[in-house]
């Protein structure tokens, strides 16, 4: 992904990320996966009967989805308030995604649960993350009444797991403890506090997400070490039981060495000891999971949600297309694989698990 210096605008990082992310796979990937999802010409979003016959495919793509604003204010000066890019999103629309989700078989888990072997969705599901960055207003508010905002982000997440129980609470919030977006995180005064911890009491996931949100490119190890440190330390002053063990860049930009991708992971600063068990990209499509040889901790890749984005995803993880995705198998100590995947397993991050391998030809997917 191009690189930006510290001094440029938001908007134009945001520019450069999003066009990143059209950027087609690397030939070896795209001929090593077959044809991308979105490319398939008879493709179609499937109906909740379709996706309990899913053949196991726990090699398959997994998607997670980058949310930022939710019904808030405009991004940029052009007269467009919502789902420009994805920054702002309609509550509409992400109400209409996740109905898409759900009709398509997608299931809802936490960052942290997809980094092992041992990911719990029932038989046939899509696990799914949903994420999003900066804490800012429009994700978590409370009306004068004290009830949730039923337009907010984490409103609209309750309202539809009311609806659909077996759509599970669950969702990955990084997190920033003071910015331009928040004074506090979620920008509600007195109410911090309060809202980590609901989020954490109801199933939710809150995360690394640096101190300042300044690119990460040129700063020191030192810098970096305080930036992950400080960060653990002001959401933990709040919310004592806060994972914070999985961090998303800011803007995408990760620092330009190796020495500094790695102080991400773990370190200690101030007494502080941290540890990130993945670092989450701004962009480049759905990832890899963790079983996969392709699998990178410290480049894991996010789908933005402009409309139209998610959905393209889910009419390529249909019976009959190309390109699989992730699908369950159901048994949380068993990894399933089609024969044609075998060369992808890495299995030294099975831990234990049993691995099952099914014949290509009872996929309905096909193997690849």
């Amino acid at each position: 992904m191009t690189s930006i210096v510290l001094d440029r605008s938001y908007i134009v990082t945001c520019a450069v990320i999003v066009a990143a992310a059209l950027l087609p796979l690397p030939a070896s990937e795209a001929s090593e996966r077959g044809r991308g999802w979105g490319e398939g010409e008879n493709s179609h979003i499937g109906s909740t009967s379709q996706w309990k016959h899913r053949s196991p495919n726990e090699l398959g793509y997994l998607p997670i989805l980058e949310y930022h604003s939710v019904g808030g204010e405009a991004e940029f000066n052009d007269g467009v308030l919502y789902d420009k890019h994805g920054l702002n999103i309609a509550p509409e629309t992400l109400r209409s995604q996740l109905e898409a989700m759900y009709a398509a078989g997608w299931y809802p888990v936490n960052m942290r649960e997809m980094l092992s072997a041992r990911i719990r969705a029932p038989r046939g599901r899509i696990p799914v993350v949903l994420t999003f960055d900066d804490a800012r207003a429009s994700q978590f508010k409370y009306l004068s009444n004290g009830k949730i905002d039923p337009r907010c982000a984490v409103g609209i997440l309750e309202s539809f797991h009311r609806r659909h129980p077996d759509w599970p609470r669950k969702a990955t919030f990084y997190v920033l403890p003071e910015s331009k977006w928040n004074g506090v995180p979620f920008d509600q005064d007195g109410a911090e506090r309060r809202k980590l911890r609901f989020l954490m009491r109801s199933g939710y996931e809150i995360a690394n997400h640096t101190v300042s949100h300044r690119s990460l490119r040129d700063l020191n190890l030192a810098t970096l070490r305080w930036e992950m440190a400080e960060a653990v330390r002001d959401i933990r002053r709040l919310a004592p039981s806060a994972t914070m063990d999985t961090m998303a860049l800011p803007y995408g930009i990760a620092p330009k060495s190796d020495s500094g991708l790695n102080v991400l992971l773990s370190g200690r600063q101030g007494g502080t000891r941290y540890s990130n068990r993945c670092v989450l990209l701004a962009s480049g499509g759905a990832s890899y999971p963790f079983t996969h040889r392709r699998f990178d901790r410290l480049r894991v890749r996010r789908i933005e949600p402009e409309p139209g984005s998610i959905e393209h995803w889910i009419r390529e993880a249909q019976p009959g297309t190309t390109q699989a995705p992730f699908v369950s198998d159901g048994k949380v100590n068993t990894v399933t694989i089609p024969r044609s995947e075998l060369a992808n397993l890495n299995k030294g991050r099975l831990h234990g698990a049993r691995l099952t391998i099914i014949n290509d030809a009872t996929a309905p997917n096909g193997g690849r």
